[in-house]
């Protein structure tokens, strides 16, 4: 990992780190080992197998994987991760695939998200009995009785107050 010295190795253990400095833009396929930080902007599909954070002036826009994500400046496209953690002042404009999402206040989400599949952790004989103590007979309409068939397919969230 020496700057001038070209042969010398990381040493053993530790992380390897990537610095996209402001001003520097990337392109393309990308592959990444170790932990990663974005001041520029990448565009292109993203394959990093750590985290990845965006700084306040940093760009990730295509389709981007990775463990953990956190951003403070701009992530737009496809996202599939562990956890996606947005930051005051970040924005994220996807369509993004993670088991979990934290938005700070200041934070913007626009887009949609779903769980990885198979959903881990989830019974699905549980989720179909804690679905039924969720279920209200209508009288009128005995097929309205699903309090989830009232709620929007989508949903916007925004820091802004």
């Amino acid at each position: 990992m020496g700057i001038l010295n070209r042969n010398v190795p990381p040493k053993p253990g530790r992380a390897t780190v990537s610095i996209i400095a402001k001003g520097n833009s990337l392109s393309g396929e990308i592959k990444i080992n170790g932990k990663t930080h974005v001041d520029g902007s990448i565009h292109g599909h993203i394959l990093a197998e750590e985290d990845i954070s965006i700084g306040r002036y940093g760009l990730l826009k295509g389709r981007i994987r990775g463990k953990r994500i956190f951003v403070s400046g701009s992530l737009e496209g496809e996202v599939i991760c562990d956890h996606l953690f947005i930051e005051p002042g970040g924005q994220v404009h996807a369509q993004v695939c993670c088991g979990d999402m934290k938005i700070d206040q200041g934070g913007v989400f626009v887009g949609e998200r779903t769980l990885p599949e198979p959903m881990q952790g989830i019974n699905t004989l549980e989720l179909s009995e804690q679905r039924s103590e969720h279920m209200i007979e209508h009288p009128e309409n005995p097929d309205q009785g699903d309090v989830f068939s009232s709620l929007p397919e989508r949903i916007t969230l925004s820091g802004k107050s």
